[in-house]
């Protein structure tokens, strides 16, 4: 092959990848973790909204899901302000663009739940990740179901997708929508022919199982976002059921498990999407339709 045939291979490969996403696209991962003029919590880094406003900017998005951090625990304040930081689009112009996802304990009292939904919270993250859990696997089914019981709330069940199996029963029966982050999870190991990846396919085709593509280098081999395993992994759960598909920046990328001054490129994760999904229409639905149904985002009012 001569060089000139390789760079074309190559521009045709970058073209292939560049999304630009239609108007209303939806960020569904993004984690801030402090707020202007407040030292962030827990000594983490500061990542307040206003810097969420340039990764915005730089992709092309207009709303945004934001997700309490497994690091801030129940303390819900830092993701309270946020919403109402970023509640309307950049532009300016539309309102209603920001939803959140809180961590409760065990047991929250019931006026307390009320309270987070009056302030505008719409779901919940539990994260069953081995040594980070927000609660006890023998509470879980009964913690899920009361707090849906008292909201009507989503819920985002982190947990190690190699496991899913064996809790396969229990979610299939959950109440209301269950989203699964960083494509299902699958840390162990990333093979189609797995337990828990059957275990995925069977709880999905149920209807109200949601994934998330979101941090391919969270289950990465040695923090990989473009390890072939999981670009494998993620065209399968395209092909499977688009229409359970979202997608998340993972910003500010507190899973990544390299060097601080590394951090992936956030348009090259949003190009990881153009490597797993070909077809434009099925990226739309991903980055716009399907959030929309999944968060209850209105029809975006600007046409592509």
């Amino acid at each position: 092959m001569s060089f000139e045939a390789f760079l074309g291979e190559l521009r045709a490969d970058a073209d292939e990848r560049r999304i630009t996403p239609p108007p209303g696209s939806v960020d569904c991962d993004v984690r801030i973790t402090s707020v202007s003029g407040k030292a962030p919590p827990k000594d983490l880094p500061e990542h307040p909204p206003e810097a969420y406003r340039d990764v915005q900017e730089e992709i092309g998005l207009s709303r945004v899901v934001l997700i309490q951090a497994d690091e801030l625990g129940f303390d819900n304040s830092t993701l309270l302000a946020s919403l109402e930081a970023l509640a309307v689009a950049p532009d300016g112009y539309v309102e209603d663009c920001a939803r959140a996802f809180c961590m409760v304990r065990p047991g929250i009292e019931a006026g307390e739940l009320e309270d987070l939904a009056a302030a505008g919270v719409t779901g919940m993250r539990v994260t069953m990740l081995r040594h980070r859990e927000s609660c006890p696997w023998d509470e879980i089914d009964r913690h899920v179901r009361r707090v849906h019981d008292l909201t009507g709330w989503n819920i985002e069940l982190a947990m190690d997708g190699s496991d899913l199996h064996e809790v396969e029963q229990m979610v299939r029966a959950w109440p209301g929508n269950i989203i699964l982050p960083d494509l299902g999870g699958f840390r162990f190991s990333r093979s189609l022919t797995q337990p828990g990846f059957r275990a995925l396919r069977h709880i999905v085709d149920k209807g109200n199982v949601w994934v998330k593509l979101s941090a391919p280098y969270a289950i990465g081999k040695d923090g990989n976002p473009e390890d072939p395993e999981v670009t494998e992994l993620a065209r399968a759960l395209v092909d499977w059921a688009p229409e359970r598909m979202v997608w998340g920046s993972a910003w500010p990328h507190l899973s990544w498990p390299g060097e601080a001054d590394s951090l992936p490129v956030n348009s090259g994760l949003m190009e990881s999407l153009g490597a797993w999904v070909s077809d434009g229409e099925v990226r739309d639905r991903i980055l716009l339709q399907n959030p929309e149904a999944l968060y209850g985002f209105g029809a975006w009012p600007i046409a592509k």
